[in-house]
């Protein structure tokens, strides 16, 4: 419950700024989705792992452009999370992708891949780094002012066997364009790590810009 509340006022401090911006702006229609848009982005994630008491913080940065107008898109991300505790530690994670998609019936069903390198260290573990890479599919779609995009992702590292991570993450964003170069997002998502029992309830929200 605490989680839930810090989420909805960092929300609601979000959509105070965004909208005073707004105000200064002259009055142009607002762009719908992300997809075929060029934005850079700004989000902060909270991660409820199961069986862990202390929850995982993170802060990420990524940019977005469209690269064949209508069909494809390509970014890069940066990533930043800790936790505290018993398991006390943090991670640092890049990565780029492509996301491939196509305009039907007011929708667009997507698929993306996206390779990445993260380094870690944990208390009682010791440091890490390694290549990871992921793949997601999905929908954007648009309902007002608001547009929806529930997507099915999956990340794994390139280790064999059961060392391997092999995450899959069902997750639901919902995106508004406050002003014509401003959004703000919040997302919902539970992930199930196939070879641990850390399985986690993942939110965030954060800001867009578009350029």
């Amino acid at each position: 419950m605490k989680t839930t509340k810090n989420i909805i006022l960092a929300l609601g401090l979000l959509t105070a700024v965004t909208a005073s911006q707004a105000q200064t702006t002259t009055a142009t229609p607002a762009p719908t989705g992300l997809l075929g848009a060029q934005y850079t982005e700004l989000a902060f994630g909270v991660q409820d792992i199961k069986h862990v008491s202390p929850h995982a913080y993170s802060l990420s940065a990524s940019a977005n452009t469209a690269l064949v107008a209508g069909q494809l898109d390509g970014g890069a991300s940066y990533s930043y999370s800790r936790i505290g505790g018993a398991v006390r530690g943090h991670s640092n994670t890049i990565g780029g992708y492509f996301t491939a998609y196509a305009p039907m019936n007011g929708v667009k069903p997507f698929v993306s891949a996206g390779l990445g390198w993260e380094w870690t260290s944990y208390r009682n573990v010791g440091s890490d780094n390694q290549a990871l890479w992921s793949g997601a599919v999905g929908l954007e779609i648009p309902a007002g002012v608001v547009t929806i995009t529930p997507r099915l992702s999956y990340a794994d590292d390139f280790e064999g066997g059961r060392k391997s991570s092999q995450a899959w993450t069902y997750a639901v964003e919902a995106n508004h364009w406050c002003s014509k170069t401003t959004a703000i997002f919040a997302s919902l998502g539970k992930t199930d790590v196939r070879h641990s029992r850390f399985d986690s309830w993942n939110y965030s929200v954060g800001l867009r810009s578009k350029f």
